[in-house]
């Protein structure tokens, strides 16, 4: 019995990895918003957890929702490469991401655009 189990679990359809491709539309830090010219915001999900890129960068971050969020991917991105993060990718395809580093001082920028999705 405990076969047939097995057999069915590793049968049954997997949930589908999500790709996803984001047109950032402008950036905003230090009190001033500007238009973004930086290429696409990838996001893929492998595994468990999320890959990032934005202008030649690479990140990895994690899901921050749960089945109630009706749609809402939220990943945040711990400290890498000299950044950490938050993105929200809304069920209306609008995302919005918000981007903290330290240089010469604490820095943050925001970000807001437009995504799709494989199969969009």
């Amino acid at each position: 019995m405990k076969y047939a189990v097995l057999t069915v679990a590793c049968l049954a359809p997997a949930p589908a990895l999500a790709n996803i491709e984001c047109t950032i539309v402008q950036q905003c830090g230090g009190g001033t918003c500007e238009p973004f010219d930086g290429g696409p915001l990838l996001l893929q999900e492998v595994g468990d957890v999320w890959q990032v890129s934005l202008a030649g960068q690479m990140w990895e971050g994690y899901s921050t929702t749960s089945a109630d969020t009706a749609g809402l991917v939220s990943i945040v991105l711990p400290p890498q490469n000299g950044m950490e993060g938050l993105i929200s990718v809304y069920p209306s395809g609008e995302v919005s991401f918000t981007a903290h580093a330290y240089g010469d001082g604490p820095v943050s920028i925001t970000g807001s655009g437009n995504c799709t999705a494989d199969g969009d």
